[in-house]
């Protein structure tokens, strides 16, 4: 069993694809194959199988793709400890990042680290908040940003934002300076329900009325959810980072009292022991957001 037969199992199974693996490798698709086929071999048991939606792992294949990133991860930090060592910064880091967080401050926080760390090799992996807890426990990403409560992750605090009411223009409650749960109690609730406001709103809620809010819709989506407020279909409650300057028909008001969302990093290492490629990033995007956002 090689690093190499390792290092090709894994990016078979991330990118679903013997052809794609062999493309980002920089090997053929023959030789991608041969190295599954030889690991298959020596251990003496099927690990992949194709099926209908392409790359699939047996169950041992799920087993054994665990350990692989756990070797292949120490090994990179190995490599980063060295090179730190020698006063050099160089490896690979990989990171995940949701919607509000990737089109507000991780582009900047990214332009950035490539000035200071040019020989890092920087890539982001973006989905919802479920999808970067699963990819930091399985060891595809070192870091991603995440909502608290996380209580499965070593988490660092990063920044909070305010939970704002977004409704109608024509709403009843539109002309006021600032909305109670209770007030909005009253009316039918709309929500994303793939992220983690719908666990935020039930949080606020329950915590100010004893019970959850009364969901009328429930939609994949902040820009579908913005559309339908628009047309006067519901009310939500949105954290402010997701939200642009100026959406028209709409208005964005504060809650009363003040109710926050908190962002934070998290890995499945303890941050005393994170990689130095991922512990410059930690650093980096610390000093980013003080400088840079005022919530």
């Amino acid at each position: 069993m090689t690093l190499n037969q390792l290092a090709v199992l894994i990016k078979v199974v991330e990118l679903k694809s013997f052809s794609n693996a062999a493309e980002e490798l920089y090997i053929t698709q023959p030789g991608v194959s041969h190295s599954i086929s030889n690991l298959e071999s020596e251990l003496g048991i099927k690990l992949i199988f194709r099926g209908k939606d392409g790359i699939c792992l047996t169950e041992t294949g799920v087993k054994v793709l665990k350990y692989a990133r756990v070797v292949t991860t120490s090994i990179e930090q190995i490599r980063q400890e060295v090179a730190a060592s020698l006063g050099l910064k160089t490896g690979k880091l990989k990171i995940g990042s949701f919607g509000s967080v990737s089109t507000n401050f991780l582009p900047g926080i990214m332009y950035l680290f490539k000035l200071r760390y040019p020989k890092i090799d920087l890539k982001v992996f973006e989905g919802t908040e479920d999808e970067i807890r699963d990819w930091i426990l399985s060891r595809t990403i070192d870091i991603g940003f995440i909502t608290f409560p996380c209580n499965s992750l070593e988490t660092i605090p990063i920044i909070s934002d305010d939970m704002m009411v977004v409704l109608p223009e024509t709403h009843d409650l539109a002309a006021q300076k600032s909305i109670s749960i209770e007030e909005l109690a009253k009316y039918p609730m709309m929500v994303t329900w793939n992220s983690s406001c719908q666990t935020l709103v039930k949080e606020v809620f329950k915590s100010s009325t004893g019970k959850p809010p009364q969901w009328k819709y429930k939609v994949s989506n902040i820009g579908t959810l913005l559309a339908m407020i628009k047309e006067g279909l519901g009310i939500a409650i949105i954290p402010k980072l997701a939200l642009s300057q100026d959406i028209p028909n709409v208005k964005i008001l504060p809650l009363k009292p003040v109710f926050k969302r908190r962002i934070g990093l998290a890995s499945i290492t303890p941050f005393s022991d994170i990689a130095p490629a991922t512990s410059a990033f930690v650093e980096l995007t610390q000093k980013w957001i003080k400088n840079n956002l005022d919530l």
